[in-house]
């Protein structure tokens, strides 16, 4: 990227390098910017005009790439009418791009290096390439609650913008605000998902809120706080949408942990359909209850039809997405018409999204529908417009969408400091015992695999893709719960050494092989003889629903 002369702003070193170069080379004449000045011109038009080259396409020099992060800001302007609010700026102040101003201010070009500096040279530069690209994150403008207790960092593009300023009053108790039960990290994201939900969208939606918090910060207990916070003030009822019905008691724990166990919480799946919840408390349900439907006794009934009685007409409690990236896997496009025809049923409903990817990619947020970004009053007419502005912007374009829903209250992301962690790869011989098991079971899927085969030519199977695509991808899974068989015990034993020393274990689990657990557990009728085998138990599924024959 070449840099060029241009007036410094105003008490600083800084001079502004354009986003956009005009082809013809006049590098000097700002007047082509005039054509970003009309207050009509969208985001989408912008880019379709092809006499702008970007400066992806220039090839970056030594300077570019090691400009330290704080010499690197980003100041833009969006428009008030892209997420339907009012702008605090006022209108002089925002002249370009309807509003959209992005510029990059850098530092000078330093002048070239002398002899006596050459020496230095590389080492100051492979300082410079490894700028952090997080900055450490304490509430800005929250005053309340006690430190979390592990360090949190943003994203260096997040934390170059502030948040509004506050002014929703908590209703939460002091024995919860004040006593670490809910830590200021926290409280701070349930005052700005409050504050959020008191706006009125231009489509006549209540605006809902975005939760991107990563492990470790409290996604849980936070969506717990705005649930109490909602209950305390009235709104007695709420639904928790989540991908298991086993977070279930993830749920009441996260209640419990901040002194609301009074709130009950009701699995929906443990409701008839003909029968009606109880009045007050959490409705939990997974996405795929959503699309849940009954034909008993002769009448069609739905779950969401059950959950919208539930509710009743002008229902303006809380409704928690957890995890909402994961809806789109859950089935098919008929479970997100479910998730967003819910939202435009209930228009008045204070909507949550949890997820750790949340603003990161454009794709995932196709059921935020309540963040106001896309639809009535913006430039994008539906999610599509959205989406195809986005992506052919690139990464770039997503961390500014971010930047600006975080300056209009809708966002926060934060998530744990790995600064100062450190990690080893530990070697686990085999014993013999293990070596044996598993070449009895590579000898077990060799005859598995002739006998399916005989019995396909048997009954003279004609398409086979089906099958031999369940066989192998179950043989897969046979062998990977067998490797993390075969970790247990040194993973048992490095954590005992560990607690031994004070330290406080996690251990994460590729899989845990509950779902068969669960299984075994229902056929027994809730108790449980022997161990429980998930590779025995994807082998045998296996042969109980893929076996080739006739009478399937």
């Amino acid at each position: 990227m070449n840099t060029f002369s241009r007036p410094s702003f105003q008490g600083s070193d800084y001079f502004p390098t354009e986003l956009c170069f005009h082809k013809n080379g006049d590098h000097q004449d700002l007047s082509f910017l005039e054509e970003f000045s009309n207050s009509t011109d969208s985001l989408s038009d912008i880019a379709d005009i092809q006499d702008f080259t970007t400066v992806d396409r220039l090839r970056p020099t030594l300077q570019d790439v090691t400009t330290p992060q704080q010499n690197l800001m980003e100041i833009f302007f969006w428009s008030a009418t892209i997420l339907g609010f009012q702008n605090s700026c006022p209108e002089e102040s925002v002249p370009l791009i309807n509003k959209y101003c992005i510029l990059f201010l850098n530092s000078p070009p330093p002048p070239p290096p002398t002899e006596e500096e050459d020496e230095g040279e590389d080492e100051e530069a492979e300082e410079l390439g490894h700028a952090e690209t997080y900055a450490d994150y304490v509430p800005l403008k929250s005053r309340i609650g006690k430190p979390h207790p592990d360090r949190v960092v943003e994203t260096s593009t997040l934390s170059s913008v502030p948040p509004p300023d506050i002014s929703y009053s908590l209703s939460l108790p002091e024995s919860t605000t004040n006593s670490g039960l809910l830590s200021a990290l926290q409280l701070e994201a349930i005052i700005y998902a409050c504050q959020q939900h008191e706006v009125i969208l231009q489509s006549g939606q209540r605006a809902g809120f975005l939760i991107g918090d990563g492990a470790g910060v409290g996604k849980g207990r936070t969506v717990a706080g705005i649930i109490f916070e909602n209950y305390l003030k009235g709104r007695k009822k709420a639904l928790w949408f989540s991908v298991s019905n086993d977070l279930k008691y993830d749920a009441e724990r996260d209640l419990k942990d901040i002194d609301a166990a009074n709130i009950p919480v009701h699995a929906l799946n443990k409701i008839k359909y003909g029968d009606t919840a109880t009045s007050e408390g959490v409705l939990f349900a997974t996405y795929s209850a959503l699309i849940g439907e009954s034909q008993a006794g002769g009448q069609h009934r739905t779950r969401i039809n059950q959950i919208l009685e539930w509710c009743r007409e002008g229902f303006d409690g809380v409704i928690v997405f957890d995890e909402c990236h994961k809806a789109k896997n859950a089935s098919s496009t008929k479970m997100g018409k479910a998730v967003l025809d819910l939202q435009n049923k209930l228009p008045l409903a204070r909507v949550v999204y949890a997820s750790a990817t949340g603003a990161s990619e454009p794709k995932n947020m196709i059921y935020m529908s309540r963040l106001g970004i896309w639809g009535e009053g913006t430039p994008f007419r539906n999610f599509e417009d959205f989406l195809h502005a986005i992506e052919k912007r690139g990464v770039g374009a997503m961390e500014i969408v971010a930047m600006d829903m975080k300056v209009s209250g809708m966002y926060i992301a934060r998530q744990l400091s790995f600064t100062g962690v450190t990690f080893r790869i530990e070697e686990i011989p085999l014993d013999e015992k293990l070596i044996s098991l598993y070449n009895k079971s590579a000898h077990l899927w060799a005859e598995a695999m002739n006998v399916f085969q005989e019995a396909a030519d048997k009954i003279r199977l004609e398409s086979r893709k089906s099958l031999w695509g369940q066989f192998w991808s179950t043989h897969q899974r046979f062998f990977k719960y067998l490797c993390i068989a075969a970790k247990v015990r040194r993973t048992v034993e490095i954590a005992k050494q560990e607690l031994s020393k004070g330290k406080c274990v996690v251990i994460g689990l590729q899989s845990t092989g509950e779902a068969r657990t669960r299984e075994v557990l229902d056929e027994n009728d809730g108790h449980l003889n022997h161990f429980v085998s998930a590779a025995e138990g994807v082998f045998l599924s296996l042969i109980q629903k893929h076996f080739p024959s006739t009478k399937r």
